[in-house]
Parts: C-alpha cells; structure tokens; sequence
C-alpha cells in the first residue's frame, strides 16, 4: 500500500466512490485542477470537473508516489468504458496547509 498524505488519500477514495467521500475537503477553496488542457477554478467548478471526468472511471491503481520540485507526483493506473482504457496518469499534486491547492495531470 502507498502512503499518501491525508488530503491525497481523500481524493483517490473519493474517485472510487464519491458517494462516501467528501471530496470538497481535501481541496483549497482557491485550488486550481489543470487536465485535459482546461483549467478548473475553485470548489464548485473542480466538484463539478470531479463528477463529469470520473464518470465513465472504473478502478484506478496506483503505480507510485515520489517527490518532485515541490510535488507530490502520483502515477496511477486508470481503467474505465472510456477510450483508450487503461491509461497510466501522472497527478501532479501542490498541497498548502494540508489541503491540495494545485493538482496538474497529464
């Protein structure tokens, strides 16, 4: 099992089931998610991005978690009834005071 910080550990059990998870505490209020080259502002916009982008998302496995610039970088496998299933993802995340301000993946 991969250890995770706290807030990290709530979005992933929130993108296996976001009826048991409460998603909107483990981001900043001002948090930023950058994926599929658009940019999601604040709580309601990146629930809203959440709902929507994992909606077709099955199971997700993570790879691996390491430390870059500042990051925490989690590579994880993604499977799901979307095309090209499954994907490997890097989820570039910034935490501030415990809570994910940033979250890049590619």
């Amino acid at each position: 099992m991969i250890a995770l910080p706290t807030a990290l550990a709530t979005y992933f059990a929130a993108s296996a089931d976001s009826t048991r998870q409460p998603f909107d505490t483990c981001f900043a209020a001002d948090a930023i998610v950058h994926d599929e080259a658009k940019i999601h502002h604040g709580l309601a916009e990146i629930k809203a991005w959440h709902i929507a982008s994992n909606a077709p998302v099955q199971a997700t496995r993570m790879l691996s978690i390491r430390e870059d610039r500042g990051k925490t970088i989690v590579t994880a496998e993604v499977s799901g009834s979307f095309k090209g299933s499954p994907v490997t993802l890097d989820f570039g995340f910034t935490l501030k005071s415990g809570l994910i301000a940033e979250l890049e993946i590619h």
